[in-house]
């Protein structure tokens, strides 16, 4: 008989996918750490019975998260990861030559220590000497530490628990003051079509807004993400992904993705109405 996992999305829906073996698990002082092989999507890591990781899609949410806000700025040359134990963000920005020092700060050491074990594709980034790796609260890490990101990154889990407060405007007044006067903050931001996450949404663009100047909602289509559609929203200090000069980056750049280019960076920032009625973005 097949056993199957159901990925809970709120209490009346969730995502089911057959487990074929159950290959690893521990829990931490944060939170249980699962991987399981499956049919469809290949290896999965679940924290605390929720999907993080997939082999067969992990590289949409990598990609949309890092590349419309590395390609948005100038000249990132310092970068901070909030989050991202597993690497695959920190994997996604090392492929920018011109990115210097990226600085990921990850509370959970054991989701890192998993990852290598069974996702060493996105874990072999580790190798690059650009990279530092810090396990500590990302939260507290930012109150002490404002040295000046061109970007700064927040790959969190959802908001509850440890993460609740990666999603409140104190931290992101930390954000703000610890990015350069032209700096890019871009926060996952869950599904909107999850009621009380668009209710979150919202709450969150608001406090952007009142700290940044462009504030750019964008969304991108993750199959085994809640719901199948995720929320990103990107703060710029001075920069609108809109520039004709983004366009003109993503010309020259010697770079090949799996999901985003140069009509995605258009097309994911166009929002349906339902998701407008709660938030208006902010470009120039």
């Amino acid at each position: 008989m097949a056993k199957w996992h159901i990925d809970l999305h709120s209490p009346t829906r969730g995502l089911s996918f057959e487990v074929r073996e159950h290959l690893y698990t521990e829990t931490s002082p944060y939170q249980r750490i699962d991987i399981v092989d499956t049919a469809d999507f290949g290896k999965v890591m679940l924290l605390d019975d929720v999907l993080m990781v997939t082999d067969r899609d992990e590289y949409v949410y990598h990609e949309m998260l890092s590349q419309p806000s590395l390609f948005t700025h100038p000249n990132p040359d310092r970068v901070l990861i909030i989050g991202g134990g597993d690497c695959g963000t920190l994997a996604r920005v090392l492929l920018h030559k011109s990115v210097k020092q990226v600085i990921q700060v990850e509370i959970d050491e054991m989701v890192t220590r998993v990852a290598k074990s069974y996702f060493p594709q996105l874990t072999a980034c580790l190798d690059d000497p650009r990279a530092e790796l810090i396990f500590s609260d990302g939260i507290e890490y930012l109150r002490a530490n404002h040295d000046g990101f061109d970007l700064i990154l927040v790959d969190s889990t959802d908001p509850v628990g440890f993460a609740a407060g990666l999603f409140r405007r104190d931290f992101f007044a930390d954000c703000h003051q610890a990015l350069k006067s032209d700096g890019i903050l871009c926060i996952q931001s869950e599904s909107p079509w999850i009621p009380d996450l668009l209710e979150l949404i919202a709450e969150v663009n608001r406090d952007l807004k009142s700290l940044f100047p462009i504030v750019a909602p964008y969304l991108a289509a993750i199959q085994t993400y809640q719901a199948g559609l995720w929320m990103f929203q990107m703060a710029s200090k001075r920069y609108s992904p809109f520039s004709d000069d983004v366009f003109a980056r993503l010309s020259k750049a010697e770079l090949e993705f799996n999901y985003y280019n140069a009509d995605i960076q258009r097309a994911a920032f166009a929002l349906p109405q339902f998701v407008r009625a709660k938030i208006t973005p902010t470009l120039t």
